[in-house]
């Protein structure tokens, strides 16, 4: 087991061999790996297999996240409903690794919490590591390298204790990739050593790409891009061939920036540009930004500054964000820089002025042009929502009216009836009928408060706003005037008012009286053409 940990000893790190380093270091190695190698030597558990074989969705799936998220939720549910850990544990890390490839890395915490929490209560060791080590994978996307490789230490003893060497070698190359990017090549190094040799056992084509690809950026960070170019370059084939096509292009980025970093320059632009192309295609805004960074980086290095300028604002556009103080400097040194270039090259400065234009005019017109095509859109909105408005206000004019005639024909029924009543009274008035007759009609009161708040209902949906209108203007006016200056205002005649009311006649004209004085209105004004006006 010792033979095959320190297989590389003998790797050359600058003035300290791996063999030196690995003597300065193996205190705290030990500490931290000994219970690893032990585990894995008695057993071997293997959670990621499970994980991604029982996932529902497959890994290149052209869903939206939207049905990503509800299968996920329905497997979830559904292991609840069985009661199987493994598998809430499983959705919760499907949903989680779906957020994440969405980038809202806030909704992907909660469910790698929630996955946390799972793990902790079951007490299973194994289960913890990978949740630890999706925990290393957040801080990662959200580039606070410190935190994940904490993780990723953390991941790689549990999943040791748990005898998952895949788990364990995942992280150990992890924690390699952070060593790098927190610029600590010694650690780097010797963690990529001991990584790979449990990568090739017990890693797939997939993780074996990915430990290709951090190493070759360890070397590129160290100063060895020449050494760096075969890792990325078998990393690339390997992902090609398992057709992981955004994985390909970071790792054909981190190629290009090795033949940057070698002032091979024309290569770099072309492989930059292929990555554009590729990302392009896949619609990896992500890598394309990467991608922008590195073309503008080289052509400031052989003093394009056009085209530095031109993919520098392609960079700042696309990770679309407001240009601070620092970027507004970068880009005004270029532009300076594009000057200079201009009055050396005098039809270059024609040339460029008139494409130039040719942009502004353009964009100008596409501004136009989508500034009109909002207004239309406006404007066929507010006239579909007045239409409709108009046919709402009918309809409810239609309804109040047809309630009105049901009114009118209710209590003129009732007043038949009240007849009924008067001459059976006259009859033979020794039977029981009369008096349930009366009954009957009393219990059935002409405009109840039921009919009068559907009418008020319907009068307000028929005139939007006209009752607060008419008590603000007319704050004196009782309920029974009120309901009269409705009834006039719908043209109905005195003999109508009375019979929905359920009055004389006569009744209606002392209302009436009183109402115009509430009016305040002159001898010549007419009551009905008053309230028909209002």
């Amino acid at each position: 087991m010792g033979d095959k940990l320190f297989c590389a000893t003998n790797v050359n790190l600058g003035h300290l061999t791996l063999k030196a380093f690995f003597m300065k270091k193996i205190p705290n190695l030990l500490l931290l790996f000994l219970s690893t190698w032990a585990s894995i030597a008695w057993g071997q558990t293997n959670f990621r297999t499970g994980f991604e074989k029982t996932d529902p969705i497959a890994q290149n799936s052209p869903l939206t996240l939207e049905e990503k998220v509800k299968i996920h939720q329905q497997f979830y549910a559904k292991a609840l409903e069985n009661k199987d850990t493994l598998h809430q544990l499983f959705g919760k890390l499907y949903l989680a690794t779906d957020y994440v490839r969405a980038q809202d890395y806030a909704e992907a915490t909660r469910y790698v919490l929630a996955a946390e929490g799972i793990a902790n209560t079951a007490n299973n060791l194994g289960w913890q590591g990978w949740v630890v080590h999706r925990k290393g994978v957040l801080s990662l996307r959200m580039n606070n390298y410190k935190e994940a490789l904490d993780f990723y230490k953390t991941a790689a003893t549990l999943c040791g204790e748990a005898g998952d060497s895949l788990c364990v070698a995942e992280s150990l190359e992890q924690v390699s990739a952070m060593y790098g990017r927190l610029e600590d090549p010694e650690n780097a190094q010797l963690y990529h050593v001991i990584a790979m040799p449990l990568i090739e056992k017990y890693g797939g084509q997939a993780q074996l790409g990915a430990a290709l690809n951090n190493f070759g950026i360890i070397n590129s960070q160290q100063g060895r891009a020449l050494e760096s170019i075969p890792y990325f370059e078998r990393s690339i084939e390997i992902y090609h061939q398992l057709r992981k096509h955004k994985e390909e292009a970071k790792a054909l980025n981190n190629l290009a920036d090795a033949y940057r970093l070698l002032e091979r320059y024309k290569l770099a632009k072309e492989t930059f540009l292929r990555c554009v192309s590729m990302n392009k295609q896949y619609q990896d805004r992500e890598n394309l930004v990467s991608n922008y960074s590195g073309l503008q980086t080289v052509a400031s290095e052989i003093g394009d500054y056009e085209a530095a300028y031109e993919n520098l604002s392609l960079y700042f556009l696309l990770k679309d964000s407001l240009v601070g103080a620092e970027t507004q400097r970068k880009i005004a040194e270029l532009e300076v820089k594009f000057k200079t270039q201009e009055k050396e090259l005098e039809l270059e400065k024609s040339n460029l002025a008139l494409n130039a234009a040719q942009r502004s005019i353009a964009w100008q017109t596409g501004v136009l042009f989508f500034l009109l095509l909002l207004g239309g859109i406006g404007l066929w909105r507010w006239r579909l929502q007045s239409r409709q408005a108009k046919r709402d206000i009918s309809h409810n004019q239609e309804t109040l009216a047809n309630l009105t005639r049901i009114l009118l024909e209710k209590n003129q029924q009732l007043a038949t009836m009240e007849e009924k009543t008067t001459s059976l009274s006259r009859g033979n008035a020794k039977t029981a009928e009369p008096a349930d007759f009366e009954e009957n009609l009393y219990n059935q009161r002409i405009l109840t408060d039921a009919d009068w708040s559907s009418f008020k209902v319907y009068f307000e949906r028929a005139y939007p706003g006209y009752l607060h209108q008419l008590r603000s203007a007319f704050p004196a006016l009782t309920d029974s005037e009120e309901r009269l200056f409705l009834f006039i205002k719908l043209n109905l005649t005195t003999k109508e008012a009375a019979t929905i009311l359920g009055i004389s006649a006569d009744s209606v004209k002392k209302t009436r009286n009183r109402l115009r004085k509430k009016l305040e209105l002159e001898e010549d004004v007419v009551l009905e053409a008053f309230i028909r006006n209002f």
